[in-house]
């Protein structure tokens, strides 16, 4: 019998891999770190633009008539990926216990429509939190509190206005916020598991679900607090607070309120964050320097720099 995914979608940092391994302890639940694989089986034409050595805008317009040459067009596109797609799934679950496996990647925020054509009966799940603790866990984990939002603006100017506008649009979808599962995790996975249609009752007592694979969270994504305001602690000088300003403006009252939090009592949270000179110095140099990485495409040397230096040739990257 094949097994039937379910897609939990989030941005990086909100605890989806605390709520991936609390439900990865049942044992009708499959999963593994984070997938991915599906961003690669969605044609093109549904997707950002992507950079390759072999001309991926060429290889995009062979498949926009590919596809146009089909039948039934993305359908049948979408048919073929799909059948990929559960091979994968089937094979990936260690039992026959297994009915779901759970895909939990967080880049599948940037694309949540397209993935979800694959399997438009897959149940779905979107786990939010708050944007300001977001942006604070995503300096403390990968940069030791120093600015490096530039890394993640495909995250949070992109995934998550794509995510919100998925959520409007899509009732059946079960929401989460992460301040409710951090401070009742079991309560929330019961919840998740009546959803399913699988008894809670049977889930493992063990906690330290082990996921494989090199992706997911690098702290173990169990940690668990009823009461989180360490976000504040990030926002220790008057440059990154007028940048949280201007990004609650960005997000909008409306978005903020489909992901259940509302601006003005953020803004007010926010006023009671202290600090002048916390990480000033560094902010004033990396701020600018990721304005320059963007214009500049300085990832993008930096690869073919690699690339000399390795002994292979330098090519024209599309």
């Amino acid at each position: 019998m094949a097994v039937k995914p379910v897609f939990l979608f989030s941005l990086p940092r909100s605890g989806s891999t605390m709520l991936q391994r609390a439900l990865g302890r049942h044992p009708n639940i499959a999963t593994l770190s984070e997938p991915w694989f599906l961003l690669g089986l969605i044609p093109p034409t549904a997707i950002d633009e992507a950079v390759a050595t072999y001309e991926y805008s060429t290889y995009r317009m062979a498949i926009e008539d590919l596809t146009a040459a089909l039948p039934n067009g993305e359908d049948d596109w979408n048919d073929a990926m799909r059948s990929a797609a559960q091979v994968i799934y089937d094979r990936l679950c260690p039992n026959d216990q297994a009915i779901y496996f759970l895909d939990k990647t967080p880049r599948y925020a940037l694309a949540p429509k397209a993935v979800t054509a694959f399997f438009p009966h897959a149940p779905v799940i979107i786990l939010w939190r708050n944007p300001l603790a977001i942006a604070a866990s995503m300096m403390t984990t990968w940069s030791k509190g120093r600015w490096n939002l530039f890394r993640f603006k495909q995250d949070l100017d992109i995934a998550l206005p794509r995510l919100i506008d998925f959520a409007r649009a899509n009732d059946s979808a079960l929401t989460i916020r992460y301040e409710e599962a951090s401070a009742n995790l079991d309560a929330v996975t019961a919840a998740v598991c009546d959803r399913l249609g699988i008894s809670s009752t049977i889930l493992s007592k063990n906690t330290d679900v082990m996921l494989s694979g090199r992706m997911g969270d690098p702290t173990g994504g169990m940690k668990q607090v009823s009461a989180d305001d360490r976000w504040k602690a990030m926002y220790c000088n008057p440059l990154r607070r007028w940048w949280a300003r201007r990004y609650m403006d960005r997000i909008g009252r409306d978005s903020l309120a489909v992901m259940g939090y509302d601006i003005d009592t953020l803004k007010s949270e926010l006023k009671t964050c202290n600090g002048l000179f916390g990480h000033l110095g560094t902010d004033l140099l990396l701020m600018p320097w990721g304005m320059l990485r963007a214009v500049f495409v300085l990832p993008l040397i930096g690869r073919q720099l690699r690339r000399l230096f390795a002994g292979q040739p330098v090519t024209e990257i599309d």
